[in-house]
């Protein structure tokens, strides 16, 4: 540390970052350490924080506390050098070889022809460059881009208290010295000691690898009465809240230890569709193995039998041997879809960045894969189908029944009454951002608190979290959030609020208008419940409010820093009321869902609202079938008591060690009779949310889960597919495949329309590829066996292999999606890569192309009146014409056809539908046409090619072109097939059956 940097402060990043290693946490050296600078306030002094207010917010203030402790920026995965993508492709040992043999033919053909004996070699070795280099390019792009990504999944907002007030900050703009607010579901992004708060339980196994969770004790008000309140960064709070003073961030935290070791960024493992891939290109690679050998076993039979009657064997026989050697390398070279994994990679890039621009983050690869197979998806209500614009529209306060959130004939003393309970029991707050009020935090705790501004009532004179003792957060087991005052010495309140039913139920009195109390009978808790019900059938969140005044003795504790019991604190309390909260339907959601059902996706909704409310909702958005019948609707809408009744629960299933392995449904025969006319799930808990995931997948289904809670975070993991919303807390995040950053469930449909977009363009790829590589096999080997020569070259062969691969991978797989992707069934999970569609048009493409490159083989000479290209020593401008014109065919016939595999469907008549939509396609098609014009006009010896004449380009031209005309042909005979099956099954012509 330098001494400029020691007159900021006179303690370093790294002494504070000791604090936490966890060897002195463990045997108390870090304690003791923390005891030598007079305790947490010595050590602020240190930091020039305050346990209270923060640190200052002053410009110059941060920048130098930035320049002095670092900052929290997160760690910047450097790429691999262009030059490492450069040569990785020549790790390759098949193409190895073909260079080693392209140095023998350079080194022969010198020493032979020292003229021109030396071009074939060197144009070999030129286009293996040119391959290696478009693909180092591609994976270099790719790398980049992913890399920009997973910068992006360590963002995120943080709430810390600066100057005493609380504000929401990035993640990266935290400081040492930060007063950082935690509560269930944060991820801590620094390390720092618990000052103050409540029931605090971490789950460090991400740090440490022990799963167990880790119950921590407060500093209390600067005494040390904890012997470890050290929180290291990366640690999940599962419950409780508080305050964090905050030591060590960036490169000097935990995390940022241990993300410096890591010097690249980390491989995700493979995919399912890229383990299929996989596989499918070790099976097409055998094939071309094969194909590869039987062509070099053909020429070198010829080879050997024309040597034999000549009985001479010279250099032309060895030139002879090499070439054949190297055109049966370069057939396998060709035959190895190399370009499957690639174009994989490159429509899921290129997915992804698209998504991002749509408002949804991939933050793992398979995320964008397995979409496309989605066939339920369990959502969320709130923020999802609904808008999350929460805002209070009626009211039951005081024991009197409001229309609107004034509440007029409320006096200024009880609406003090009501503001104090709602600001101390809520953590959400109000920014001011360029003149706008805006929400931070819980969307429900905000609409409260909107409506006690609205009486003008300001929460922060209320709120003051020096006098909170305890702190008990909402959770979907109890339904409700506790929070203990002490605002004087001895005094207590207890403040509750939470589900309408749930508070009222551990109500003994209620306060009136008027300040008088009343004994809670059963008769008036049912007349409460009248008004919850009437709320919740007008699709409204009802919360209910309670407090309860009292002395630590009536809390039947001694010593108030030994810890609050939630039990204890709720005995007693006094029901102050209730409020009807709106949350106006996206008007999109309804829309959304159709599109779902039509592609195959059946969406059921699970949520924490009462059945009613739940009911009306589902109606609304046409999550519940068009003309079900009121006494049929149990079987659509269950509580989520009455469904983990039916199914027997979650079973938990242990290893003989007793560890718990897994989670199984109760009773499976059960669960597939309710499961497919289930479609919401009221009063759901997260245990009920897993237990229908599990369910589900067992049943064969794929899953899809949105969520935004801590508490879904084991139903996002367990799912297919989660999707977590931006607004949700940072571990339903890190559990998530996807983030819908602006959480709306359209956006799930997109991310279904982009997922099975990956696999409609693996198979056009697919369908190209295998055409091209079948023919080309076809021709170089028949011909050899036929004519004694592979009417491809060596050079020509690369060339087609470098269109095979990166350019139609690149061409295909950067396709937009479009709403016909709906119309198809999802993705299964065992379904096969290559559908009858698939094959019809392979098989029709490969026989029309092959029928036309084998007349030009056979007969081209006479029709044409050129020289023949096969029988002669040398290659001449004259005999190459013949070979030229089977090559140029060829290539346009890919062109043509890559057209075609644009549309999957044999149903779509089309293929140019949406052809201008695409300008990276158009331009490819356009680059490789020009080329492969070059290549024939002027590649002359090295490429083994003879200028054409016009009237042979139109020629070429031409018979490549039927493969459009041959595509149009099959889907129309296909389409009219189709409709004959249709009439003949259903005795009737078809109807387009609408459910709605």
């Amino acid at each position: 540390m330098s001494d400029s940097l020691h007159e900021y402060y006179s303690i370093s990043p790294e002494a504070l970052s000791k604090l936490f290693e966890s060897d002195g946490i463990r045997n108390g050296k870090s304690l003791a350490m923390l005891q030598e600078w007079d305790g947490i306030t010595g050590l602020c002094k240190l930091i020039e924080s305050d346990v209270n207010h923060g640190i200052c917010e002053d410009a110059k203030e941060l920048s130098k506390r930035a320049h002095h402790f670092g900052d929290n920026r997160p760690h910047i995965y450097h790429s691999q050098s262009f030059f490492h993508f450069l040569i990785e492709p020549l790790q390759d040992t098949v193409l190895r070889i073909l260079i080693g043999a392209a140095f023998i033919s350079l080194i022969v053909g010198a020493i032979e022809e020292p003229d021109q004996g030396w071009i074939e070699g060197i144009a070999i070795l030129v286009t293996v460059c040119i391959v290696c280099f478009v693909t180092a390019i591609n994976d270099y792009k790719k790398e980049a881009q992913f890399i920009k990504l997973n910068l992006q999944t360590d963002i995120c907002n943080l709430i810390v208290i600066r100057d005493g007030i609380e504000k929401e900050i990035h993640q990266k703009d935290l400081m040492t010295g930060d007063l950082l607010c935690v509560a269930t579901g944060d991820i801590l992004a620094g390390d720092g000691i618990y000052l103050r708060g409540s029931g605090l339980s971490i789950d460090e196994s991400s740090i440490t690898g022990e799963s167990k969770l880790v119950k921590k004790l407060a500093l209390i008000h600067g005494h040390e009465k904890s012997n470890d309140p050290f929180l290291v960064s990366g640690s999940k709070i599962i419950e409780g809240s508080g305050v964090v003073l905050i030591l060590a961030i960036g490169p000097h935290s935990v995390t940022g230890k241990n993300r410096r070791m890591m010097s690249t960024l980390v491989d995700e493992p493979d995919t399912p569709l890229q383990e299929r891939l996989t596989l499918l290109a070790e099976f097409l690679g055998k094939i071309g193995l094969y194909g590869a050998l039987l062509l070099t076993v053909a020429l070198l039979l010829h080879l050997f039998i024309a040597a034999g009657i000549d009985k001479e064997w010279g250099s032309d026989q060895w030139k002879l041997l090499i070439d054949a050697f190297i055109l049966g390398i370069t057939i396998l070279v060709v035959a190895i879809p190399e370009g499957l994994p690639l174009a994989l990679t490159l429509s899921m890039a290129y997915s992804i960045l698209r998504m991002k621009k749509e408002q949804i983050f991939v933050r793992h690869l398979k995320g964008c894969e397995v979409m496309g197979a989605a066939t339920n998806i369990l959502s969320d209500k709130t923020g999802t189908l609904t808008q999350n614009k929460m805002t209070v529209t009626k009211a039951f306060l005081l024991g009197e029944s409001y229309d609107n959130s004034e509440c007029s004939t409320l006096s200024l003393e009880e609406k003090k009454i009501i503001a104090e309970a709602i600001a101390r029991n809520t953590t959400a707050f109000i920014n001011v951002k360029d003149g706008k009020k805006e929400m931070v935090g819980n969307r429900t705790e905000g609409a409260l608190l909107m409506m006690c501004q609205d009486w003008k009532q300001d929460y922060h004179f209320y709120r003051n979290t020096e006098l909170s003792k305890a702190q008990f957060a909402f959770n979907p087991r109890t339904k409700r959030m506790t929070t203990v005052y002490e605002p004087t010495d001895g005094e207590v309140l207890v403040y509750t609020k939470g589900a309408g039913e749930v508070i009222l139920d551990i109500c003994e009195d209620e306060l009136l208008n008027g300040g008088e109390r009343r004994k809670l009978t059963d008769e008036r808790k049912w007349q409460i419940i009248d008004v919850i019900n009437e709320y919740a059938g007008q699709s409204l969140r009802v919360i209910s409010l309670a407090y309860r005044k009292t002395t630590w003795k009536g809390l039947e504790i001694d010593d108030k820093d030994a810890g609050i019991n939630q039990a204890q604190a709720e005995k007693g309390l006094t029901f102050l009321g209730l409020v009807g909260i709106e949350d106006p339907l996206r008007p999109e959601s309804r829309n959304s869902v159709k599109k779902c059902l039509v592609a195959g996706v059946t969406v059921r909704m699970v949520t924490g609202d009462s059945a009613e409310t739940a009911k009306r909702i589902a109606k609304s958005c046409a999550i519940l079938p068009h003309g079900v019948l009121d006494d049929e609707l149990d079987n659509y809408v269950m509580e989520g008591s009455k469904f983990r009744e039916k199914v027997g629960g979650l079973v938990t299933v242990t290893n003989t060690e007793g560890k718990v392995e897994s989670f199984k449904v109760g009773n499976m025969e059960a669960f597939k009779e309710v499961a497919p006319r289930l479609r919401v799930i009221a009063r759901c808990s997260p245990e009920d949310k897993l237990l229908f995931v599990i369910g589900l997948k067992e049943m064969g289904e794929v899953v899809g889960v949105t969520g935004d809670g801590s508490n879904d975070a084991p139903a996002l993991k367990q799912s297919d597919i989660g999707l977590a919303m931006m607004s949700g807390t940072p571990l339903a995040k890190e559990s998530s495949d996807i983030i819908l950053l602006d959480d709306n469930f359209e956006s799930v449909v997109n991310s279904v329309k982009w997922g099975r977009n990956v696999y409609a363009s693996i198979r056009k790829f697919l369908t190209f590829q295998m055409t091209c590589n079948a023919v080309a096999l076809a021709i170089s080997i028949i011909g050899a066996i036929t004519v004694s020569d592979s009417p491809l070259s060596a050079v020509q062969m690369l060339w087609v292999n470098l269109i095979m691969d990166a350019l139609a991978a690149l061409a295909l797989a950067t396709e937009p999606p479009t709403d016909e992707l709906f119309y198809t069934k999802p993705f299964g999970r065992t379904e096969k890569m290559i559908t009858k569609d698939m094959w019809i048009s392979m098989a029709t493409q490969m026989v029309y192309q092959c029928t036309i490159l084998f007349i030009f083989l056979y007969d081209g000479p006479n029709m044409l009146d050129i020289e023949e290209g096969y029988g002669h020593e040398e290659w001449s401008q004259e005999n190459g014409t013949h070979f030229t014109l089977i090559f140029h065919t060829f290539v346009m016939c890919q062109v043509f056809n890559e057209i075609n595999c644009r549309k999957l469907s044999l149903t779509e008549i089309n293929v140019f539908r949406g052809f201008f939509n695409n300008p990276l396609f158009l331009g490819i098609m356009a680059v490789t046409t020009i080329v492969q014009l070059l290549l024939v006009q002027y590649g002359g010896n090295p490429v083994k090619v003879s200028g054409l004449s016009f009237e042979h380009h139109l020629i070429c031209t031409a018979f490549a072109s039927g493969c459009l005309v041959v595509s149009l042909i099959t889907r129309l005979t296909y389409k009219a097939m189709q409709k004959k099956e249709r009439v003949l099954d259903e005795g009737m012509s078809p109807l387009i059956l609408n459910p709605y």
